[in-house]
């Protein structure tokens, strides 16, 4: 029975050292459910087309929100990833797709995107010439914004990076939306 006694604490240690997280895991782990702000921006569009905020919020139970800076290559060659990548899985219809983009013009960067390699854009955008999305949302690390962030009904951050990276985070993607 004392031995018994024991084992226990001593299986509980082990369990526990073996799950030990990194900063960047335990980072992960306290922004999973925190709200995401976007409530600051009055209008979105699709191309050419506004929409009020809330009208895209009624409309979409679940957005991947991807925050792209206009000036950055990187940012143009990621615009073009998203827009191929989802578009060759299957998506929920209650999701889409929000670029979060700092910059001055959807023209401006949608040309310098075109410039790269010529591609419709599917998904909605809002441009933010006064940086309130990173503002707002100063509480979510920058690594973390950059990676994109899926959110649900309430804004809560469920899942973050792009859902195509691994068949892990697609299962875990479509697990979410579904």
């Amino acid at each position: 029975m004392k031995m018994k006694l024991f084992l226990i604490p001593t299986i509980m240690l082990m369990i526990i050292s073996c799950t030990h997280m990194s900063p960047k895991e335990k980072e992960l782990q306290n922004n999973i459910n925190k709200t995401l702000n976007l409530e600051m921006f009055e209008t979105v569009q699709q191309g050419s087309i506004k929409i009020s905020y809330k009208e895209f919020r009624k409309k979409f139970k679940y957005i991947s929100v991807v925050y792209l800076e206009d000036g950055c290559s990187s940012c143009y060659s990621k615009f073009i990833d998203w827009q191929k990548k989802m578009d060759s899985n299957t998506i929920p219809n209650d999701y889409t797709v929000l670029f979060v983009i700092e910059g001055f013009s959807y023209d401006q960067f949608m040309s310098r995107v075109m410039d790269i390699e010529p591609i419709k854009d599917r998904y909605y955008t809002i441009i933010d010439i006064d940086y309130k999305y990173l503002h707002s949302n100063k509480s979510v690390p920058k690594w973390i914004i950059d990676s994109s962030i899926l959110i649900d009904p309430e804004n809560k951050v469920k899942l973050v990076g792009a859902p195509w990276l691994t068949e892990d985070m697609m299962k875990l993607f479509k697990n979410i939306c579904n």
